[in-house]
């Protein structure tokens, strides 16, 4: 599953067969009939997936729920697409999946007919069990018999579901005697139960434990040493782990429980510590988490009650209790404090190194900038290589890249140096292979201020042509330099004649700028390089209204130089400056904002409009998720979903 051309190029459309349940708990079950798969969905997500009634593109779907203000947040959307595709209820468009038929089953059954006595036979048979003095088989025969009995019990448990879910208007798969099971018994796939309301549900999962109580109690009463197996099958069928039908329908309050795109995730944004950190606050918090707990230690309880009749040991004296129950209490808690620090510890193993890998390679760049840049020896072969990676000099054809490969000469720089061949009146440009460097400006007060930094891959010595209004730049070494050098009226001839000004100025001016930004530090390179190729420098003299309070927003604006006020009501709030970044909220949310922002002395911003920005960010999930948690954070709440009152915020 090429995940990237899924999200961003891939047509993808509604399986035309598709069978959803009511709405059960704020989820409904959705069902390609064919195929016989299976999706746990929200009202919402629902509503998203009709988008592809018709076949479109993931980020066509996407521009449309944010414009209409219907946009799950992103991580969710995306985890949606990829779990539809898989379940395929989203298919390619030439695409069949394979069929899977029903078994024509005739037999049937309401659960409300017979919901009263499965109960009666449920309750009754588990009495029984915990009442009569069960024993181990003293014999083989009496261990066959054991076993044949449960093989029956599991057989009617399974046959009485299958006619329970035709009932109810489901469809049965794979009837079958299973051989391979211990013991052999009858066995159905009943996954369409899924499609059933609740109540019919839980009455399906009740059907083998039922059975099996009866066959557990009776024997228990009327013959010990048939018991012992159907007793392990109880205990087996009512397990609150391994898939247990059973304990899966304990549900405790009205609170909506989890789609399948709100867990286990797929969509590897999502599979990070913060995100199944937050997923285990959420399971923590939800009553049903301490149900089900409380049902595994009341499950546990009744292993040990059966194990110590089968044994003698009797239980349910106050001496048993009085000796064990310590024990049995401290064994218990050890076992969820085991499973608490098991959980943390691998989490914490997870953080600790991705943290680790992003310190560890920090680490060698500084190394390497300040101790290894002396010792690259730049041959033609090092020297073409870097040229084609450079995203100016890689619009240059391959013989004209070749040709200034050639041309370039190795120059080195200590710390801290002033480089003014590069600067007010540049007479060399040079490729920065190995270092940082400050790129400064002159106000008119004389004062320099630091403007970029620039980096590996970025481009010195260009900036009076790149930027013709502001020509005037300073260059000064931060660390140990390593660059690749030409004289200037060789760069001219070699480069400038043979790129668009625009090129120059993308690359040069806007490319190192936004790599340096908190907004662009996860992008990807081309990414960035699209941003910078589809913004505009914009200048606004000082006073200049930017942003209007209550206007519809029609551009996002990074501050590529200088500062603005933001204002609300005639009220100053806040002073923004170079890298910050302002209008994506009313652009995401479709809204108006609430504030205002003036430009101040010696404002510029990069300018994208609306169109551009939204065709952007839904053709690249990783700028999405990062501008969603970016504004999320600004906003002190998620930016989507929407809710009433979200529509006017800047």
């Amino acid at each position: 599953m090429d995940i990237n051309l899924i999200l961003s190029a891939q047509t993808l459309r509604l399986a035309p067969e598709i069978k959803r349940s009511e709405m059960e708990d704020g989820l409904i079950v959705l069902k390609n009939v064919p195929a016989k798969t299976y999706l746990t969905v929200t009202r919402e997500q629902w509503r998203l997936l009709l988008q592809f009634e018709k076949p479109r593109m993931v980020p066509a779907v996407l521009g449309d729920a944010i414009r209409d203000r219907q946009c799950l947040p992103l991580g969710e959307f995306y985890e949606l697409v990829l779990k539809a595709l898989r379940a395929e209820i989203l298919l390619e468009p030439e695409s069949t999946p394979e069929t899977v038929l029903a078994k024509d089953w005739s037999w049937k059954v309401r659960p409300s007919v017979i919901e009263r006595p499965i109960v009666i036979l449920f309750c009754t048979g588990l009495i029984m069990a915990l009442a009569f003095h069960p024993k181990l088989p003293s014999s083989v025969f009496n261990a066959l018999v054991g076993l044949v009995i449960l093989s029956g019990a599991l057989s009617a448990g399974e046959l009485l579901a299958a006619c329970m879910i035709r009932g109810s208007g489901g469809e049965v798969y794979r009837p079958r005697w299973n051989w391979f099971s211990v013991p052999p018994c009858f066995v159905v796939d009943n996954d369409d139960a899924v499609l059933l309301p609740s109540k019919d549900q839980t009455m399906i999962a009740l059907c083998v434990p039922a059975a099996v109580a009866a066959a557990a109690g009776v024997t228990a009463w009327h013959w010990p040493e048939w018991s012992f197996f159907c007793l392990v099958g109880l205990v087996y069928s009512l397990r609150p782990i391994l898939g247990g039908r059973f304990a899966s329908r304990i549900q405790v309050g009205k609170e909506r429980g989890l789609s399948d795109a709100e867990h286990d995730y797929i969509f590897p944004p999502n599979r990070s510590p913060q995100q199944r950190w937050k997923l285990l606050s959420k399971g923590i918090s939800h009553p049903n988490t301490w149900a089900k707990l409380a049902y595994g230690i009341v499950w546990t309880l009744a292993i040990l009650y059966w194990g110590a009749r089968l044994t003698d040991l009797p239980p349910w004296s106050i001496d048993f209790w009085r000796a064990n129950g310590i024990r049995i209490a401290v064994a218990i808690a050890a076992s969820l404090t085991t499973l608490g620090i098991g959980y943390s510890s691998w989490e914490i193993y997870h953080w600790t190194r991705e943290h680790a890998s992003a310190r560890k390679r920090a680490f060698q760049l500084w190394k390497h900038r300040w101790f290894g840049g002396a010792e690259q020896v730049l041959d033609e072969s090092s020297r073409a290589k870097l040229v084609a990676a450079s995203p100016l000099f890689a619009t240059l054809q391959p013989p004209q890249r070749l040709e200034l490969a050639r041309a370039l000469a190795i120059k080195r720089a200590g710390p801290f140096k002033a480089l003014a061949e590069y600067g007010d009146t540049p007479t060399q440009v040079a490729l920065i292979v190995s270092g940082k460097v400050s790129l400064r400006r002159e106000l008119k007060t004389g004062r320099t201020v630091h403007l970029q930094t620039l980096s590996e891959g970025d481009i010195i010595g260009l900036h009076d042509l790149a930027d013709p209004k502001f020509p005037k730049y300073r260059v000064r070494t931060m660390s140990p330099v390593t660059l690749l050098n030409i004289d200037r009226e060789t760069a001219e001839r070699l480069i400038v004649t043979r790129v668009t000004q625009t090129a120059l100025t993308d690359n040069v001016l806007k490319l190192p700028f936004l790599r340096s930004i908190s907004l662009c530090r996860n992008w990807h390179l081309q990414a960035i390089n699209r941003f910078a190729r589809l913004s505009a420098i914009t200048e606004y003299p000082e006073g200049e209204i930017i942003l209007s309070e209550g206007r519809t927003v029609e551009d996002f604006f990074v501050i590529f130089q200088g500062n603005a006020r933001v204002s609300s009501a005639s009220r100053q709030l806040a002073t923004i400056s170079a890298g910050e970044f302002f209008g994506e909220i009313g652009l995401m949310q479709n809204s108006s904002p609430n504030a205002s922002v003036t430009a101040l002395y010696g404002t510029r911003c990069l300018r994208i409009p609306r169109i551009e920005l939204m065709r952007f960010v839904t053709h690249n999930y990783t700028v999405a998720l990062e501008l969603e948690r970016v504004s999320s954070a600004r906003l002190g709440r998620p930016l989507f979903p929407l809710k009433v009152g979200d529509f006017r915020q800047i």
